[in-house]
C-alpha cells in the first residue's frame, strides 16, 4: 500500500539475511517478542531474509545473537539511511534548508506581472515605468501600498488615464486604461474656420456650418471661410464647423546650419555596472565605475532573466552604461554644411507636407559669412482649413 511505503521511507526499513536452517527458529523468536518482519524471501538454498522497522534492528540483532543464530548481512533502506550517508556534508543540509525557507517565503513576493488594457505601449515599457515607482518582479508583497503605488504609477507617466495592481497568489494582474488621447479642438462646441494659410480656394467639402467663400476665392491667413452661425427663420444657431478646404498655396522653409558649431563628441571611454535584483534586493555584480568621467550620458538597459527559454525567474539584471563625452568645436566646410542643411530641410518637409500634393518646388541657397542657408518654396494643394473655436458666454 502507498501509506506503507511511505512510513517505511520515512522511518527506514533493515533487511537481515540469516542462514536458511534457522529460518523457523527466527521467526518463532520474532512472534513471541512481537516484532512484525515482512517481506520473507529465500535468496537461495541457503539464505533467508526478512525486513523489520530500522527502529526494532537493535533489539532483533541482540535476539539473533543470544540464540545463537547468525546474521549475515544488514542492509538498511529509506530516509535515516540517506541523511546519514550525508552526515558529514553540512553545506547539503544547509542548502535543503535554505531552499524550504525560500520555497515557503516566495509566496510573499511577486514573481510575475501580466498586463491587460496597454493596446499600444508594449507591457515592456510598462514593467519599466512600475519599477521607476518602486514596483516589480521580486517586490516584497505585504510591504506594497497598492492605492499609493497606482496614484504615483498615474502621476509619474501621461500614458495611463487608470491602473489597478491586484495580487493572485504571486502573480501581479496590472489591468490598464490607456489615455485617449485628444485631437485638436476636440471639444469646441461651437467653431468657425479659418484660412491657415494665404491662397486661392481649390475645392471644398463643408460638413458643417456656413461657407462664405467660393471656389477659386483668394483668401489670405486669418479669412473666415466657415462660419459657426447659421442664420434661421429665427434669429441665429451656432454650431461647430468642420469640413476641409484645399487651395494653391505658397509655403517657404529656410534652414541655416553654421559653418562653426559646438557639438557633443563620445570619446569612447566606457564604464558599466552590472546588478541583479532578487526578491526586491539589488546585488551588485560588476562595476569599473569610477571618478574618471566627468560628463557622460547613461544608457539603462534591463533584462528579466528566463530559464531554458520558458521559466521567468524573480531577478531582474540591469546594465548601467555609462559613456563619457566632451564638447567640442566643429569648423564645417561649405559643402558639408550644404549636406546637413539639406538633410534637416527633407525632414521638415516630410513632416510638414505630409497630405499636401507638392505642384512645384524653387530651391535657393544662401552662404554667408558665418552660415549656410538652404530656403525652400513649395507651390502646393493643400488643406488650410483651421478650427478656431467660438467662445460662448
Amino acid at each position: 500500500m502507498p501509506i506503507t511505503f511511505l512510513l517505511n521511507y520515512l522511518f527506514g526499513i533493515v533487511e537481515v539475511e540469516i542462514s536458511d536452517k534457522d529460518t523457523e527458529k527466527a521467526l518463532n523468536l520474532l512472534h513471541v517478542n512481537k516484532i512484525s518482519a515482512e517481506k520473507m524471501k529465500r535468496s537461495n538454498s541457503e539464505y533467508f531474509s526478512f525486513t523489520v522497522r530500522y527502529s526494532k534492528q537493535n533489539k532483533v540483532v541482540s535476539l539473533l545473537d543470544k540464540s545463537g543464530i547468525k546474521v549475515y548481512s544488514i542492509r538498511g533502506k529509506g530516509l535515516p539511511f540517506f541523511l546519514k550517508k550525508y552526515k558529514k556534508r553540512y553545506g547539503l543540509f544547509v542548502g535543503v534548508l535554505f531552499f524550504c525557507a525560500m520555497l515557503w517565503s516566495s509566496k510573499l513576493f511577486v514573481w510575475d506581472i501580466t498586463f491587460s488594457g496597454n493596446e499600444n505601449i508594449p507591457d515592456s515599457v510598462v514593467e519599466e515605468q512600475l519599477i521607476d515607482v518602486g514596483f516589480g518582479v521580486g517586490s516584497f508583497i505585504p510591504k506594497v501600498n497598492f492605492y499609493k503605488l497606482c496614484n504615483e504609477f498615474l502621476i509619474s507617466t501621461e500614458d495611463f488615464s487608470f491602473v489597478s495592481v491586484n495580487m493572485e497568489g504571486t502573480t501581479a494582474k496590472v489591468e490598464l486604461r490607456e489615455r485617449k488621447v485628444k485631437e485638436e479642438n476636440e471639444e469646441f462646441e461651437a467653431s468657425n474656420l479659418v484660412a491657415k494659410y494665404s491662397g486661392q480656394i481649390e475645392s471644398m467639402t463643408v460638413y458643417s456650418g456656413a461657407s462664405v467663400v467660393e471656389k477659386e476665392a483668394v483668401v489670405k491667413e486669418g479669412d473666415l471661410l466657415v462660419s459657426g452661425f447659421l442664420e434661421k427663420k429665427y434669429g441665429f444657431e451656432i454650431v461647430r464647423s468642420t469640413g476641409s478646404v484645399y487651395a494653391y498655396v505658397t509655403r517657404k522653409f529656410e534652414v541655416e546650419i553654421p559653418f562653426e558649431k559646438n557639438v557633443k563628441i563620445y570619446t569612447g571611454e566606457n564604464q558599466k555596472d552590472i546588478s541583479v535584483t532578487f526578491f526586491g534586493k539589488k546585488f551588485g555584480v560588476f562595476s569599473d565605475v569610477d571618478k574618471s568621467l566627468k560628463t557622460y550620458d547613461t544608457f539603462t538597459d534591463r533584462e528579466r532573466l528566463v530559464l531554458f527559454d520558458m521559466v521567468r525567474l524573480p531577478l531582474i539584471m540591469t546594465k548601467n552604461i555609462h559613456k563619457g563625452y566632451i564638447y567640442d568645436t566643429v569648423i564645417l566646410s561649405e559643402a558639408e554644411a550644404k549636406n546637413e542643411a539639406e538633410r534637416e530641410m527633407t525632414r521638415i518637409l516630410a513632416e510638414e507636407l505630409v497630405d499636401s500634393e507638392v505642384l512645384e518646388r524653387k530651391t535657393k541657397e544662401e552662404i554667408g559669412e558665418n552660415s549656410y542657408k538652404l530656403i525652400c518654396e513649395i507651390y502646393c494643394i493643400t488643406d488650410i482649413a483651421l478650427e478656431k473655436e467660438i467662445i460662448l458666454k
